[in-house]
């Protein structure tokens, strides 16, 4: 069903006329994830029960408490899965009508913070991870689709060489994906079982701390008790990869506004998409979703920096600004989501004027490269001979509004003479060839170039390395349901258990 723009743009009910659309509801959904994150990652009660519950499994399992305390345990820590709240001995103990006893054994030979914020982490990670696929999907699709459309590559913000849309949008793939590989560091880092550290020394308890990594999901034990408490240096680790990946995301939707410009137009926001004015009827700016995303952004960089602030001054031990530190961690991955949210959902739906970009890229002089290595392959000029010719006929050119096809032999020949170098007397044919860009991409097609058969090779590459992180992921999501069974299956056990009769 087509959309009637002008019976929505007769209402009264909206300032949305400039666009023509209703804004997409994408748009509200992403800008309210972070709170709606912050609430469900950031409830630590389901992780302190789980934790609870798998120290439970284990004392028991080494003959630390008897099962009518373990038995007592299970049922209430199962409450903490469905609830909201701090979680610990004080929560369990008001659970069980004040039986404190009870309610301490779950704090024996061991201290309170950890691993549960580990394990926070890691959801956060896992759900960070599965929108980088969607956003690396949607990069490879895009640049497949404008394999062919040539613009004007720049260098300081100025016409440097021509290279292809698909080719730029390939680049950012790359950039979220070595940033995905920072963040898989990370996750390693993060998913390994601190618990049964005590404060700083282990404990005199008879604890299996190996027997937890596994009923938790952990990929490892970190053995070392003393590192449990007091390093904490996965949450850097992991703000260091979250700002690699939104730097990557900021830059792009930056260049992506600035071509979107009026004065530019080699493409356009998606109606829906756009920015309005309260007061200037004509705005419809694309700024209107760029803009959000790199203040998202700019969030996961501020989270970043003050999680420097807080461990910079502290001692290798555990104390409060390192302790409370994973919050960063839940709203760089909160922020980082909703600027990939946009960020997917916004570029497929962009206005994109191939002819446009092909017309800017052939009006610059980007082909003058290729002119000076005709002239030191075809014709025995220096390096430095070449260019000096070459940037004075472009100069010329621009003083007398001369176009790049419309240079001529006897323009570059004028060039060398102002150089005082030998004339090269190229035909004007010659000069065109380069200069028009009719055939640059046929030219430009070593390992890497931007030219189709070689992008073409480099994004079937980048599928098969997408499924391969995909796999990964998988195989992360597994392990955690692997714990998540083993512990299930444990406390059932122990509840189906009959006491001995003495």
């Amino acid at each position: 069903m087509t959309f009637d723009v002008d019976a929505y743009c007769a209402r009264k009910d909206h300032r949305a006329h400039a666009a023509g659309m209703p804004a997409d509801p994408r748009a509200a959904q992403w800008s309210q994830h972070p709170h709606k994150y912050m609430e469900k990652i950031g409830n630590r009660l389901p992780y302190v029960g789980k934790m609870d519950q798998a120290w439970t499994v284990m004392l028991y399992r080494q003959g630390l408490i008897k099962l009518e305390t373990a038995q007592k345990l299970l049922p209430v820590l199962k409450e903490a899965q469905t609830e909201i709240g701090w979680g610990g001995e004080d929560w369990i103990k008001e659970k069980l009508d004040g039986d404190e006893y009870t309610a301490s054994a779950v704090n024996l030979g061991r201290t309170l913070q950890e691993p549960m914020a580990r394990m926070q982490m890691r959801d956060a990670l896992i759900d960070t991870f599965d929108m980088i696929h969607e956003v690396r999907q949607v990069l490879i699709d895009l640049s497949e689709k404008y394999v062919d459309a040539l613009m004007a590559g720049q260098s300081h913000m100025s016409h440097a060489q021509p290279t292809t849309y698909g080719q730029y949008l390939l680049t950012m793939h790359d950039g979220v994906a070595r940033a995905e590989e920072q963040l898989a560091l990370a996750y390693k880092f993060t998913n390994m079982n601190s618990g049964g550290c005590g404060a700083c020394s282990g404990t005199g308890w008879d604890v299996d701390r190996q027997l937890v990594t596994e009923l938790l999901g952990f990929d490892e034990l970190i053995e070392l008790v003393y590192d449990c408490e007091a390093s904490q240096d996965e949450i850097p680790q992991i703000l260091f990869a979250l700002s690699s990946l939104a730097m990557t995301l900021s830059r792009g939707t930056l260049d992506h506004e600035i071509w979107s410009l009026e004065e530019i137009g080699m493409m356009a926001v998606g109606d829906t998409w756009k920015g309005l004015s309260s007061f200037m009827p004509q705005k419809a700016h694309s700024g209107g979703v760029t803009e959000n995303i790199r203040r998202a952004c700019n969030e996961v960089f501020g989270q970043m920096t003050t999680c420097m602030f807080a461990y910079k001054g502290e001692l290798i031990q555990d104390n409060l600004p390192v302790y409370q530190a994973p919050p960063f961690v839940f709203k760089g991955c909160a922020e980082v989501q909703r600027a990939m949210g946009l960020f997917k959902s916004m570029l497929p739906d962009m206005y994109v004027y191939p002819d446009r970009m092909l017309q800017i890229v052939k009006d610059g002089y980007s082909g003058s490269p290729d002119l000076a290595i005709v002239m030191i392959r075809d014709m025995d000029y220096g390096s430095r001979q070449a260019h000096r010719i070459c940037a004075n006929a472009v100069r010329m050119a621009r003083q007398r509004n001369i176009k790049p096809c419309e240079m001529t032999g006897e323009l570059i020949d004028e060039a060398a003479a102002l150089s005082n170098e030998p004339l090269p007397h190229l035909t004007t044919e010659q000069v065109q060839e380069c200069m028009s860009l009719d055939h640059f991409l046929e030219k430009h097609c070593n390992l890497g170039d931007p030219c189709k058969p070689e992008t073409m090779r480099m994004i079937g590459i980048r599928r098969e390395q997408l499924q391969a992180s995909q796999q990964q992921q998988a195989q992360r999501k597994q392990r955690l349901e692997e714990g998540d069974r083993k512990l299930a299956d444990a406390i059932e056990a122990i509840l189906q258990e009959k006491p001995v009769c003495a």
